[in-house]
C-alpha cells in the first residue's frame, strides 16, 4: 500500500514519508491490514506511506524466517530511500515504524539498508532475541531457527547488532505484558554506550495493542517526534 506524501508550497519542506511494519510474532495470518488504522491516520496528516507485507513463517507465510523475513524488511526500506526521485519523496524525510515484530524489523531492516532512513521507531519491539530464545519462545526459534549458529545472534538480535548508525526511538506500554518494556530501555542503554543516537519512552497504563490505535499516548509520542524532527528541525 502506497500513497505519496501531499505537495506543499513552494518554499516548504516535503512532508515526511512512513513506512509501517506490521507485527504479528513474524508469522502468518498477521499481515499489513493489522496497521490499517494508523495507515489512515498517517495518510490524514498528508504523511506519505507505505505499508508493507514481508514473508512470514507459518504454513500460510510465504517461506519466511532467516534469511527471507530480514531481507522482504531491508529490501523495501532500500527500494524507498533509493528511488525518491521515481516516488515524489524526501529520502532525508523517511521514518520506519514497526509494532512488535515490525518494531524488531524497523531497527534491523533500517541498519542494514544501504541508504538509511532518518529514524527508526520501534513500538514494543523486542530487541533481545537471545534472551527470548534462552526463554523457550517458539516466535523466535520459527524465526531464527536456519540462521547460523555462529552468527544467529549478530544477524537477528537489535541489541547484539550495535551500533546501528541509524537514530531510533523506541515506544512502549508500560502495561505490556507480550514484550516487556525491558526490551526498549536496555537496548536505548546500550545502543547509546555505542554511540547511537537513541531514545527510549515508555507510556503509564498501555498495553501492547495500545500502540495500534490512533488515540493511543504510544502512537502520539510516535507522531510528536515525527513533527519534532521535521516540523521544528529538532531531532529525537
Amino acid at each position: 500500500m502506497y500513497r505519496s506524501p501531499e505537495r506543499r508550497e513552494k518554499g516548504r519542506p516535503a512532508a515526511p514519508t512512513i513506512v509501517l511494519l506490521h507485527g504479528g510474532s513474524w508469522s502468518w495470518p498477521y499481515n499489513r491490514w493489522v496497521m490499517w488504522l494508523l495507515a489512515r491516520d498517517v495518510t490524514r496528516r498528508g504523511w506519505g506511506l507505505f505499508n508493507v507485507d514481508y514473508r512470514r513463517v507459518g504454513r500460510f507465510g510465504g517461506g519466511g524466517g532467516w534469511p527471507e523475513t530480514f531481507d522482504d524488511a531491508r529490501t523495501a526500506i532500500e527500494l524507498i530511500t533509493n528511488d525518491t526521485s521515481e516516488l515524489d519523496i524526501d529520502a532525508d524525510r523517511v521514518v520506519v515504524v514497526g509494532h512488535s515484530a515490525g518494531g524488531h524489523l524497523a531497527l534491523i531492516g533500517s541498519a542494514t539498508a544501504n541508504i538509511a532512513p532518518a529514524l527508526a521507531v520501534s513500538m514494543a519491539g523486542p530487541t533481545d532475541l537471545e534472551r527470548m530464545w534462552s526463554n523457550g519462545s517458539q516466535p523466535v526459534r520459527d524465526l531464527t531457527a536456519r540462521a547460523p549458529e555462529s552468527s544467529r545472534w549478530s544477524t537477528t538480535s537489535p541489541i547484539h547488532m550495535l551500533p546501528l548508525d541509524v537514530p531510533t526511538l523506541c515506544v512502549h506500554g508500560q502495561a505490556d505484558t507480550t514484550v516487556h518494556p525491558r526490551h526498549s530501555t536496555a537496548f536505548v542503554e546500550a545502543a547509546r554506550s555505542a554511540g547511537d543516537v537513541a531514545d527510549a519512552v515508555l507510556v503509564p497504563g498501555e498495553t501492547h495493542k495500545d500502540a495500534l490505535k490512533p488515540t493511543s499516548a504510544i502512537w502520539a509520542v510516535v507522531v510528536s517526534a515525527i513533527l519534532d524532527r521535521f516540523e521544528s528541525n529538532t531531532h529525537v
